[in-house]
C-alpha cells in the first residue's frame, strides 16, 4: 500500500474518513506528544495536550490550508495546547524527574557531548516555568521571539527580558559546573 501525502490525507479527513484521521493520528502523535513534553516537563500534561491538540487540529481541518505542510501546523497546535494546559494547571515548580524531556534532547556524539548536554538539560529543567518554556519554544522548537510572545501572550519585551535572565541563570549553573 503506498504512502498518501498529508495533504490527501486531510482532504479524506475533511470529508469525513475516519481512516484517513487515523493514519494523521498515527504519523504525527510522537511529534505531537514530544512537542507537549518539552513545553510541560510532564508525561500527564503532554498526553493531554497531545489529545486537545490533535481533537483542535480535527475540528480545524477546514481552516487548513493544504498547500502548507502539516506538520508544523500540528506542532503549534501542540504548542498552544500545551501552554495552556500549564496555565490550568498552574504550575509554578518544574517536576523533579531525571527522565525529563530535556533528556531525551541530550543525546551527542561522544560521552563528554552526552555528559555536556544533560547538564544544559538538567540546568533548563531547573529553571522556573516561564523562563523554562521561553528558552524551550525559542531554543528547541525554533520559534522566533514574537511567536513565542504572541503563543504565550506576553509583550516581546518580556519575553525577551525572561529569555535573558534565564540564560544568565543558565550561564551561572553551567560556569559554576564547569560545563562552559
Amino acid at each position: 500500500m503506498r504512502r498518501r501525502p498529508d495533504t490527501e490525507l486531510v482532504v479524506l479527513a475533511r470529508q469525513g474518513s475516519a481512516e484517513a484521521a487515523g493514519v494523521l493520528f498515527d504519523r504525527y502523535w510522537a511529534l505531537a506528544w514530544r512537542t507537549a513534553y518539552a513545553v510541560t516537563a510532564d508525561r500527564g500534561l503532554a498526553d493531554d495536550s497531545a489529545q486537545e491538540a490533535f481533537v483542535k487540529a480535527f475540528a480545524a481541518l477546514g481552516r487548513f490550508d493544504e498547500t502548507q505542510p502539516f506538520a508544523p501546523w500540528l506542532k503549534r497546535i501542540a504548542i498552544n495546547a500545551a501552554v495552556d494546559s500549564l496555565r490550568r494547571s498552574r504550575r509554578l515548580e518544574v517536576v523533579a524527574d531525571h527522565e525529563s524531556a530535556f533528556h531525551t534532547w541530550a543525546l551527542g556524539e561522544s560521552a563528554e557531548d552526552d555528559l555536556r548536554r544533560w547538564a544544559v538539560a538538567d540546568a533548563v529543567a531547573a529553571l522556573g516555568t516561564g523562563k523554562r518554556v521561553v528558552v524551550v519554544l525559542h531554543y528547541w522548537l525554533d520559534l522566533p521571539l514574537e511567536e513565542v510572545a504572541g503563543v504565550l501572550g506576553l509583550p516581546i519585551g518580556t519575553v525577551a527580558s525572561r529569555l535573558a535572565r534565564a540564560k544568565d541563570e543558565l550561564r551561572a549553573v553551567l560556569e559554576e559546573d564547569r560545563v562552559v
